[in-house]
């Protein structure tokens, strides 16, 4: 026997706020899915950046002697590719040596031995890139 001051939801109504908790819910979902993916591209960004900096680091602590020839690629041929996590990236090397004298110094690269050098690190997708620069001495 049910008495009328006994009060509930109806079904109408429980199906209607399952079906909005639904929409809620998948809103969500899809900004949950765009940052998971901002976080990956960022870490694969991450990764080829830190990797051109280890390069360059490399590239640093090595002896480079002058060559007989003047073509500056010719120092930096010996690391193309590197394999980490099971995935190989490419290195590029862009060297370059001016003649200018800068404003605060008399001296040029060339004449103190410095070559400048731009590592590129590029993810296997071949979107990412990540680059660091700095100077390599000649002994």
């Amino acid at each position: 026997m049910l008495m009328k001051s006994q009060k509930g939801f109806s079904l109408i109504e429980v199906i209607a706020s399952i079906v909005l908790i639904s929409i809620i819910l998948l809103s969500f979902a899809q900004l949950f899915i765009s940052t998971n993916k901002t976080a990956a591209i960022n870490t694969e960004k991450l990764v080829t950046v830190n990797l051109a900096d280890a390069v360059l680091a490399k590239l640093k602590s090595e002896p480079h002697h002058k060559i007989a020839t003047n073509d500056l690629n010719d120092y930096f041929k010996d690391l193309l590719e590197m394999d980490l996590n099971g995935k190989t990236y490419s290195i590029t090397y862009t060297p370059s040596q001016h003649n200018n004298k800068y404003a605060n110094s008399n001296f040029t690269e060339k004449e103190l031995n410095l070559i400048k050098v731009v590592v590129t690190v590029t993810s296997p997708n071949g979107k990412t890139k990540g680059s660091s620069e700095g100077y390599v001495s000649i002994e």
